[in-house]
Parts: structure tokens; sequence; C-alpha cells
């Protein structure tokens, strides 16, 4: 039987990837999906800017059209994302043409943005992320949080108020909340503290999303280790949400001279390695629920354009051209032989 990944890894998690509309509608991201991936993410159009671009007006195709080949598929879809700093539109924090719009009033924006959402989505949706990247210990406040407009004005009560507000109209999914470098250093222990008060108070968040837009050579295993041991201690299931692992470190080569015209060899042996390491450290936590890749194959990835613009990254499973890299099927085979 030609397994793909979905099928090797189902002993242990759902493996799953970010989609656009476009893509769903390429034959080769069809197939590759099919068999490979158990789990979609909207990779922009679930966005509050994208589907509710004004406060009346709201924009359904491209999620209807990725919630539909979800369902027809029996795939299963990850509500992408409701609070976040990026991506917002100006209507959301102003009242009137010069004023900023009152805490009441963006309380009452957002329930009805949640209201919505869910109403359209609850039988396609098996898990939200209600906030994303509210912790910033670089330039957010004394507390870690970031200075969004969403907290300047609704507070860290907003972010309670958000998760029990899904809660209520969705009260079947997993709840989320997910965010970047959230597997070491400072910013992994004011996450914890973050969620440690939330579960404290009452506040019903479920799981913790670690994006995982790594490198080549970054994270090992002690780290994996750790930071899925911290947020499993918490009850809080764990799904990586974002995994990419690029050819670069972050602030490598910004020059375009220095741009490696292919991926070199070295670095696809190690970039396997990560992926391998992830999937194997993966299974040995039953916390551990989805692994979802940020794209499907090298030819679309943000990272083309982030940290470095028309830096190419080659940081997914699948090359430019839909073909697995060779360590897809030594994923395959290596999940296979676990679930013996």
């Amino acid at each position: 039987m030609n397994h793909g990944l979905k099928d090797a890894w189902q002993h242990a998690f759902r493996v799953g990837a970010a989609v656009s509309g476009k893509t769903l509608k390429q034959k080769e991201a069809d197939e590759i999906i099919t068999r490979h991936f158990s789990s979609l993410t909207p990779e922009n159009a679930m966005k509050f800017g994208e589907i509710h671009p004004e406060e009346k007006s709201w924009n359904w195709e491209e999620t209807d059209f990725i919630a539909d080949y979800a369902r027809a598929k029996n795939i299963a879809l990850r509500g992408h994302t409701i609070v976040w700093h990026n991506q917002t539109p100006s209507w959301l924090f102003q009242s009137g043409s010069t004023g900023q719009v009152s805490k009441i009033e963006l309380f009452r924006r957002l329930e009805n943005h949640i209201a919505a959402l869910t109403r359209r989505y609850n039988q396609a949706v098996y898990a939200w992320d209600v906030l994303n990247e509210v912790i910033d210990v670089e330039k957010g406040d004394d507390k870690g949080f970031r200075l969004s407009s969403w907290y300047k004005i609704g507070g860290r009560e907003l972010y309670e108020f958000a998760f029990k507000t899904v809660r209520e109209a969705s009260p079947n999914a997993r709840l989320f909340y997910n965010d970047y470098n959230i597997e070491s250093g400072a910013k992994l222990k004011a996450t914890l503290r973050f969620l440690a008060e939330l579960l404290d108070a009452g506040v019903p968040v479920q799981g913790i999303g670690i994006q995982g837009h790594w490198f080549y050579n970054y994270p090992g295993e002690d780290t994996l280790r750790t930071a899925i041991e911290k947020y499993a201690a918490l009850g809080l299931e764990i799904e990586f949400t974002e995994v990419d692992i690029s050819a670069y470190e972050f602030d490598e080569s910004r020059d375009q001279k220095d741009f490696f015209s292919s991926m070199p060899e070295d670095r696809v042996r190690k970039q396997a390695e990560r992926y391998k390491e992830l999937f194997c450290i993966a299974a040995n936590y039953p916390a551990v629920k989805n692994i979802t890749t940020w794209g499907i194959a090298d030819n679309h990835t943000w990272l083309d354009n982030f940290p470095v613009r028309g830096r190419k990254n080659w940081p997914l499973l699948f090359d430019q051209n839909y073909h697995s890299k060779e360590i897809v099927p030594a994923l395959v085979e290596t999940g296979l032989s676990l679930s013996d």
C-alpha cells in the first residue's frame, strides 16, 4: 500500500498544511494533500482583515472554498486566527472618522465577529487559534504583552473575553493560544506564565500552538522536549502549527550576492534531521496532536519575502515542482515502524 504521511503518523498525531484557495485548485497540490495531510489551516483567508474588511462587509468566498474542500476530503480544519495584531482592518479600532473606539465597543465588535465566524464554520472547524502572538518580551510592557491596539484598548481582559466568547459560541472546538519563538528563553517563560494565569482564572484555553518557524540548525532535541514537557505539565494539548525549516538562519545572507542558488547539500541533510527529530520526539508525547507545515511546497512560502525579500529558503517537505524531498519517504517509513 502506498502510504502517506498522514497514514504513517496517525497513531501519534495529525499531519497538516497551511493552504490558500488558489493552492487547492492546483492538481499537484490536491494530490499531495489527498495522500499526505489530515488537517488544513487557511493560510490567510480567515484572518480578520481578509474575511471582515469592513464592519458590515464579509468576504467568505475563499474560506468557504477551503472549508468545503476539507469537508469533501474528510480533512480536519483549524480556524486561524481571531485576535492578532497583524492583518486587522483599520475600522476595528476606530470610532467615527478620527476617534479611537471605546473598550466596550471593541468588545462588542469582537463578539459579533466571533458569532458570525463560528455560526458559519462550527461544523467544519475542530480548533480555533483564539489568540495569536500577544506576547512580546522585547518590545512589550513589563508583563510581556505586545502593545497592540487590541491590548492598548481592551487590556488583558480582552484576551480572557475572547476565549470565553469563542467557547460559548463554539462549545465543541478546541481553543488554542498560538505564537512563535515560545519553545525557549524568555518568551517560553512569559507564555507559560500567561497560560497558567488563564487556567487559574478558569479561562477555557485548551491548547498551545507552537508555530515552528525554524532553521536547518535549530532547535535541538533538548529544546523541543523541554518545551513539550512544560506545556504538557499545564494540561494543555500541543500542536506544532506553522512549521517551516529554513535553509538559512534568520539574520544570515541579507545581501542578494550571498544568496544560495540552490540549497546546499549539508543543509538539505540538516533540514531533514530537524524534521525527523521533530516528528520522532512529538510521537513520544500523547499531548502532541498535530504537526502542520506552513505551506505545502517550496514554490509558495511566505519565507520567500521574509525576513529577506527574494531570498529562497526551501523550507518545506515538497520541492518547487511538488516532488517529495528525500525526507518524506523516510518519515513515512519511520512513522510506520513506530506504529508496529
